[in-house]
């Protein structure tokens, strides 16, 4: 047909303007289906006939055979070609069934995004507060049948409200005022600190590292100048004689000053409080003191100590002296007028160096909390005795001096983890049924830097998805054969194709619903019919081909030089009357090549001897029981015989192999341990007399032949493995025995 755009005047238009209101051009070409001369053709289905308010009424529909098909007989098996197709009525009562995990708290969408490399970006949008949380629903009508969800819900889901609680930040107080530096002389510290407010919680910003108090500290070293406070003396005063006799007016005696602790930054020299100045060092208030006698000699005051050399070496001296200022008056040796001591380190001899501190922390500018800063350290000078001195003692002696006194470092700033908005969610991984789930997830843009907002660890959100119901084409199995006027030959069978609906799951069976829910039919009507036979009396049955076997390779020890194998596939022929045994072929075999094959080898396996009979059979090395294969030359023997055969009246062949008399008899044997002849004893009578030949006498061979096959029966060898068996049949005609032999095939 052709397909044309009008306008809504019915004026022409492009076809365009129609393209671009549609979703698109209808078909130009369907299918359609002419009936053949032997199908049977029938009317138009008729329209369902009204259904009531009840859920458990039903609906029909009616057809009928058109032109000759309403002759034909097979046409009018109702069974095969139905005139009438009943259903249940659609309900309208609709019972819903929660099914699956309630899925995460999901926020609301909507809030402010920005975009960043390529994702979306979460501004100031909050992570925590009141969502939503759903559980998916399975919707069925009255009858028990699923249906669309939409049925129950509009949304497919329960609703419930949830709450993601929002996370605290860690709350420090704000830094302390600098301490006062801890040393009164030389390097110390400066001290200030925060302690805890709040702590953090529900993945809040985390502490930094507190002490046992809860607090956190920062230092940076300080240093005080030594000189900053001295001590100050005053002179002595007049040295007092212990002398009890008043008249004298010499002898020892002691004398005193009063000391004080200044600031050198102090002009006026007013006095400190004395623990601010060296305690080390604090000047003697008393002392022991001489009034020389008029007699006595009299001597000035010690000079200094000289220096000793900066190496302090313990065989060089210092000296000190004095000098005469009266002689005495009656020839009495005077008082030595010079000292000399050793050098010795530490004690009246020192050694000095600088000493460094360690880096301070890294210190901001005022107001700034992260960005760049300085680290510093200081320089002092130390005594060898590990006392501070001033810096001057070092400058003094030429020290080399450390370069570096300043370092520049970073801060990090604190950043908060930056997370991708979330993707849309995924299809649900299954088209229908229970199991299916949809998810989505969001990325990390920027992870955590310094003490920020750690990350979460849900980046990925599920919920499990509504059950939608599946609808599917089922094919029903083949109807018997059905022959044109006779009892065997060729004829056709049919097999039924409906539209049923379930859950998805085993234990939910599917139920039959209207066609047009499946869709479009995806079977051709020759999956639907086909040819068939019924072996009449005489033919030669051939059953269907087997599964093609695995792919062998031809191997020598295990080893095959073949670059293609051969796998192989066979059928038999299941014979329907005795006398046409010998025209049906025993069997069918079609080998084609393949890849991949592997080696095998075959054994005859044994099954344990039951009345002088076992089963025997050929199994290959991956376990699998086969026809052909082992070497018929190996093959061991299914019936054990005696040798010489048993012919003596009343004798067989026992299961140990040898002859034995039947019960009643006993056995008398030669001297070579064969059996001679089976001896009658005394009072048993014999009952077997003519029983062979009673049954079958005057009894035509052919009569009933179709008994002979009611013994079939398959055994099975191993899993997935059968054989086909015939039980032992022995009948007689006119004084003769006839046997039935049947060739025995696995599969």
């Amino acid at each position: 047909k052709a397909v044309s755009c009008i306008s809504d005047d019915n004026q022409s238009a492009e076809m365009m303007e129609c393209l671009k209101q549609t979703n698109g051009m209808p078909p130009l070409v369907q299918e359609c289906t002419v009936p053949c001369r032997d199908d049977c053709t029938f009317t138009v289905w008729s329209k369902f006939t009204p259904c009531s308010t009840d859920c458990d009424t039903t609906r029909s529909r009616r057809r009928q055979l058109s032109g000759k098909s309403r002759k034909k007989e097979k046409c009018q098996d109702s069974d095969l070609y139905p005139l009438v197709e009943t259903e249940l009525c659609p309900c309208g009562v609709f019972i819903s069934q929660p099914y699956g995990n309630w899925s995460d708290c999901i926020l609301p969408e909507g809030r402010r995004e920005t975009q960043r490399g390529g994702f979306r970006v979460q501004g100031e949008s909050k992570e925590c507060g009141k969502g939503m949380r759903f559980r998916a629903i399975a919707c069925s009508d009255k009858n028990g049948r699923p249906v669309d969800p939409s049925y129950c819900s509009s949304s497919g889901y329960i609703q419930e409200e949830c709450v993601i609680p929002c996370p605290f930040d860690c709350k420090l107080s704000d830094w302390s005022s600098w301490g006062s530096c801890s040393s009164s002389c030389g390097i110390g510290v400066r001290i200030r600190s925060k302690w805890l407010k709040e702590k953090p919680y529900n993945g809040g910003r985390p502490c930094p590292r507190l002490d046992l108090k809860n607090q956190v500290h920062e230092a940076i070293p300080c240093y005080s100048e030594c000189n900053q406070y001295s001590w100050v003396v005053e002179h002595w005063s007049p040295c007092k004689i212990h002398n009890e006799l008043r008249s004298l007016r010499c002898g020892g005696g002691t004398q005193s000053r009063k000391i004080r602790c200044v600031s050198a930054a102090d002009s006026e020299g007013g006095a400190v409080d004395n623990r601010l100045c060296n305690q080390d060092e604090i000047p003697p208030e008393t002392q022991s003191c001489t009034l020389l006698c008029p007699s006595e000699c009299v001597m000035s005051e010690w000079a200094p100590w000289s220096k000793c050399p900066q190496s302090c070496d313990p065989h060089s001296t210092q000296r000190r002296t004095r000098h005469l200022l009266r002689p005495s008056l009656n020839s009495r040796t005077c008082a030595e007028d010079s000292q000399v001591r050793p050098c010795l380190l530490n004690e009246n001899c020192f050694q000095f160096q600088y000493n460094l501190t360690e880096w301070s922390t890294c210190q901001l500018s005022e107001n700034a909390t992260c960005g760049q800063g300085v680290r510093t350290r200081l320089l002092s000078c130390i005594r060898s005795d590990g006392k501070p001195v001033g810096v001057d003692q070092c400058e003094q002696r030429n020290l080399e001096k450390p370069q570096r006194m300043s370092i520049h470092c970073l801060v990090d700033c604190v950043v908060n983890c930056q997370l991708s908005g979330w993707t849309t969610w995924t299809e649900c991984s299954k088209t229908c049924g229970h199991g299916g789930r949809m998810s989505r997830t969001r990325f990390i843009i920027m992870p955590t830097q310094g003490e920020g907002r750690p990350c979460p660890t849900e980046l990925t959100q599920q919920k499990t998805c509504p059950v939608m119901p599946c609808y599917s084409w089922v094919l029903g199995n083949w109807a018997a054969c059905k022959l044109e006027g006779g009892d065997c030959g060729e004829g056709v069978q049919i097999r039924s194709l409906s539209c049923v609906v379930h859950n998805g799951s085993i234990s939910h069976p599917a139920v039959s619903v209207d066609e047009a829910l499946c869709g479009e039919m995806p079977f051709q009507d020759s999956l639907l019919k086909q040819p068939c036979s019924v072996p009449c009396p005489g033919d030669c049955h051939l059953t269907d081909w087997s599964e093609w076997s695995t792919c062998e390779l031809t191997c020598v020890n295990g080893r095959s030089f073949e670059t293609m194998g051969r796998q192989s596939r066979s059928r038999t022929f299941i014979v329907q009357s005795f006398e046409n045994q010998d025209s049906c072929p025993q069997q069918v075999l079609e080998t084609r090549p393949c890849t991949g094959g592997k080696c095998y080898h075959y054994t005859w396996k044994a099954s344990l001897w039951n009345n002088n009979e076992r089963t025997v059979w050929c199994q290959r090395s991956d376990g699998i029981n086969v026809t052909g294969g082992c070497s018929p030359q190996t093959r061991p023997a299914a019936i054990r015989q005696c040798n010489p055969a048993c012919r003596k009246p009343f004798s067989y062949c026992t299961q140990g192999g040898v002859c034995g008399c039947e019960k009643g008899y006993t056995e008398i044997m030669r001297s070579n341990g064969f059996l001679d002849y089976c001896m009658k004893v005394p009072g048993s009578e014999d009952k077997k007399a003519d029983v062979k030949n009673v049954a079958g006498k005057n009894r035509p061979v052919n009569s009933k032949i179709h008994d002979i096959f009611k013994g079939w029966s398959l055994q099975p060898l191993d899993p997935g493995t059968f054989q086909l068996r015939v039980r032992n049949i022995h009948f007689s005609h006119g004084g003769e025995g006839v046997g039935l032999h049947v060739v025995t095939t696995a599969y």
